[in-house]
């Protein structure tokens, strides 16, 4: 239950996210030695894990990601708080929340890993005061906890966390049990589970897939399927690369790290091969 000062604030039980991007202390270092991405660079990089302006948008327009799903406010209760290379977001206890907070930080993942920067982080529900300048609870203190401990996907190689965005059990089992169709049907597409583990999976956006005959209007074309299909692969070679230029090829823990990613990666590029054996397939039809 949530517990009130006489100046009215208070700790609310929230879902709660926090998500860092990985390797930055070295970013930093190279750039304050002049052999490393400038200063702006860096301003810009933190920026991708989002700001206050967006409880702003919730304010006006409502959630974006299923509108419909049952929510206790318009604005969700929606904070982000941004320092340094860390962000700490939280959201109401409804179904349009959890949609919308998973929401931002697949985003914030999918940007960054465009820019070839690894997260990781922890998404929980527990009891937290936030507002746009302070953010004190259990729950956040959780978050940050076990976003050092996450350890989906580890290998036997791996000696720290793995770096993923870690989402929390009882997140999980609240979607499920939510009764909502779209929220339940986003979660899936933006999250990957071991069998024990669920983590935001953000691979699963770059890839392509189509409707094979006449669709709303819309003629299967094979050749343009094919070409759209060259596109994913040539972004995917090149967030690859762009990953392997980041990493710092003298730190053991960041190689092993990346390779989490790449291996990610190719494995989308694997399913790039098999679009076009069957886009050959369909094409040597009679």
């Amino acid at each position: 239950m949530a517990q009130r000062s006489t100046r009215g604030q208070q700790f609310d039980d929230k879902f709660i996210a926090f998500v860092d991007i990985l390797g930055f202390k070295a970013l930093v270092a190279e750039s304050e030695a002049g052999s490393g991405r400038p200063l702006p660079e860096l301003i810009r990089l933190c920026a991708l894990l989002g700001s206050s302006d967006q409880r702003k948008q919730f304010d006006e327009h409502g959630p974006t990601v299923c509108p419909e799903a049952p929510r206790l406010a318009t604005n969700l209760d929606f904070r982000i708080t941004q320092e340094s290379d860390c962000v700490v977001v939280s959201c109401e206890v409804s179904p349009a929340g959890i949609a919308n907070l998973l929401a931002h930080c697949h985003g914030v993942v999918l940007r960054l890993l465009n820019e070839g920067l690894m997260c990781r982080g922890y998404v929980t529900r527990g009891s937290i005061y936030h507002t746009d300048s302070h953010f004190i609870g259990s729950g956040f203190h959780e978050a940050v906890t076990r976003e050092k401990k996450v350890s989906i996907f580890r290998t036997v190689a791996d000696r720290s966390g793995t770096p993923f965005v870690e989402v929390d059990s009882r997140v999980s089992s609240y979607v499920d049990a939510c009764g909502d169709q779209c929220v339940r049907e986003m979660f899936s597409r933006m999250v990957h589970c071991d069998g024990e583990l669920t983590a935001l999976f953000p691979f699963k956006s770059l890839s392509h897939s189509f409707i094979i005959g006449d669709y709303m209007g819309h003629r299967f074309d094979a050749a343009r399927e094919r070409a759209a299909n060259a596109n994913v692969r040539a972004l995917l070679h090149r967030v690859i690369a762009a990953v392997q230029a980041a990493v710092d090829a003298g730190n053991t823990d960041a190689r092993r790290k990346a390779a989490h990613y790449v291996g990610a990666l190719r494995q989308q590029l694997e399913d790039c091969d098999w679009t076009d054996r069957l886009l050959d397939r369909i094409e040597g039809q009679p």
